[in-house]
């Protein structure tokens, strides 16, 4: 979307044209909302959405729990549930390792993110942050694009992958701070039995 929206600027500013900058604003907003769009539909055809609702409400929950006990213990009850839910979900979290190139691919996001946030702290001598900014996103965008022409050409469908993009930050994340999950009947109604792949498109 922002690269969308430099492309947008950067040709208005070539035409310095009052109506052409009206005009590449227009188009940015169609642009904009039809990728949206898409995306949305997309996650919603492959369920995405629905596992991820499922998931903020166990993690509402769980923080709920959590919050009652921290002004009696203090953080200790976060941290031993931190460590208990992460053993409780220790074999499900090694269906991750099933998707190796898109743990490869959040990793890169990550240091590119991390990598360009140093070089505007540290300062390019010619290179203004907005320049820095740029780089950052069509790096991003080309990470992106690696990875969705890779999963294409190994025949994965295009719904699974972003069904998987959006799915696997959400997850990893709750299971680690999903504390609810201790309980294995909540832990089962969530991600089925143990060894079940939850990324993959529900039949």
């Amino acid at each position: 979307m922002s690269i969308i929206a430099n492309i947008c600027a950067y040709i208005a500013i070539i035409l310095l044209d009052a109506g052409a900058i009206k005009l590449m604003q227009v188009v940015k907003i169609v642009l904009g909302a039809v990728i949206y769009i898409i995306l949305l539909q997309t996650a919603w055809k492959s369920r995405a959405l629905h596992f991820i609702l499922r998931l903020w409400l166990c993690a509402a929950s769980s923080a709920a729990i959590m919050a009652a006990l921290i002004p009696f213990f203090g953080f200790l009850p976060m941290l031993l549930g931190s460590v208990i839910t992460i053993f409780a979900n220790r074999k499900h979290l090694k269906i991750f390792l099933r998707y190796k190139d898109f743990l490869k691919y959040l990793a890169a996001c990550f240091g590119i993110g991390i990598l360009m946030d140093m070089v505007g702290d540290i300062g390019v001598p010619g290179i203004d942050n907005a320049t820095l900014y740029q780089i950052k996103h069509l790096l991003l965008f080309y990470v992106l694009w690696r990875l969705l022409k890779h999963e294409c050409e190994q025949g994965r469908p295009f719904r699974e992958t972003i069904r998987i993009l959006m799915l696997m930050p959400v997850i990893g994340v709750f299971l680690l701070l999903g504390w609810l999950t201790i309980i294995p009947i909540f832990r089962k109604r969530l991600f089925g039995e143990e060894g079940y792949d939850f990324f993959a498109l529900e039949k």
